[in-house]
């Protein structure tokens, strides 16, 4: 079967699901034989299984006995199980072809680093007019790469990040009144902007296909912000670490295919974490409603306060948390049991801790 004729079968068998899902799922389809190349697509195809077993895996997942298709919370994006292995096996399978790519002895088309501001894309450079905010971000060409600065009503709403690859570091500043964010060491032609009329301020960095992905390592994205200033996050990264530093905002998303996350305070609302391949350290977290998955790699909190809806979901990892208070103060769930540890004969069901692990330890402690 060729992929054009296995997504088109696909999509038509996911139609009893919500567009946004079902684009969704198809988009992971897509870009898993865009990782696999022409010469591995049929193999690729074959290892997936028909087009009717993947769309019932999908539609048993997303569509369970009982309940309805549609998401509980369109605030949130929908995660599901066949998600977390699917973007393990992507995870792989990119790495897989990174290192056959810079194997071989002819190398793919090389791209020079391009530093002036002249090379954005014009659609990035000069948005369209019924989405472009009145002040546009002007970037400032330096030795490494770009550099942006932004308002606070440039980002009222949201900062959105889209990258190939890349480490992103954010460093929380007192002392400075705008968002500056530092492009250094990425190819700045592919590196595109815009700011929306909404308070969402949006970039993105897409290497072409089949191009070599040459110093992954230097390319770091640095977000200097003033204290509380930053609302809402929403991070798409498919290699490379992200470090949070001590970051305070009202929501954070964040979806990595192989990389780690970390931060030494991280105090937000409502968080969201979905990762492919790699780790999460977070020294102390301030959350009430905070959901994480990992498809590879450990969960480890140091010390995790203000928890109110926690769920932690690890294929092949360990999860180590440690809870403020102790244990009567919460509803402890552990891989769809109720264990809960009860010191007063009760257990707080306003304040519920979901632990599930498929390969790996679950560790928890309290304070008290």
């Amino acid at each position: 079967m060729t992929r054009t004729a296995f997504l088109a079968a696909l999509e038509r068998l996911l139609a009893p699901l919500p567009e946004a899902e079902r684009k969704d799922a198809l988009s992971y389809y897509e870009d898993y034989l865009d990782a696999a190349g022409p010469e591995n697509e049929a193999r690729a195809i074959a290892e997936l299984g028909s087009p009717e077993e993947v769309a019932r895996k999908i539609l048993d997942e997303q569509s369970p006995a009982g309940s309805s298709a549609a998401p509980t919370s369109p605030a949130r994006k929908p995660h599901s199980r066949w998600r977390m292995v699917l973007g393990g096996g992507l995870a792989v399978l990119v790495l897989v072809c990174f290192f056959f790519q810079h194997s071989k002895a002819t190398p793919v088309q090389p791209v020079e680093l391009v530093s002036s501001a002249s090379e954005i894309p014009a659609s990035s450079a000069e948005p369209a007019a019924e989405s472009a905010s009145t002040q546009p971000a002007v970037p400032v060409s330096t030795p490494d790469g770009l550099t942006f600065s932004l308002s606070a009503e440039m980002v009222s709403d949201k900062l959105s990040l889209t990258l190939d690859y890349g480490s992103i570091l954010f460093v929380v500043d007192p002392n400075v009144s705008d968002i500056t964010l530092q492009f250094d060491g990425f190819r700045t032609r592919y590196l595109t902007h815009s700011n929306k009329k909404d308070g969402t301020a949006e970039f993105s960095y897409h290497v072409p296909k089949y191009y070599a992905l040459l110093d992954i390592d230097s390319a770091v994205l640095t977000i200097t912000a003033p204290e509380n200033i930053l609302h809402e996050i929403d991070i798409d990264l498919a290699m490379g670490d992200v470090d949070l530093g001590t970051l305070s905002l009202e929501e954070l998303d964040l979806e990595l295919a192989m990389g780690d996350v970390i931060a030494n305070s991280l105090t937000v609302k409502d968080a969201d974490f979905n990762l492919a391949m790699g780790d999460c350290h977070i020294d102390h977290l301030t959350a009430p409603k905070f959901d994480a998955e990992l498809a590879m790699g450990d969960c480890t909190i140091g010390m995790l306060s203000g928890a109110q809806d926690i769920s932690i979901s690890v294929i092949t990892g360990d999860t180590d948390l440690t809870l403020e208070g102790s244990a009567s103060d919460y509803l402890l769930v552990t891989n769809e049991l109720k264990d809960t540890s009860i010191h007063d004969g009760k257990a707080n069901t306003s304040r519920k801790i979901s632990l599930d692990s498929v390969t790996g330890d679950l560790s928890i402690s309290y304070t008290n």
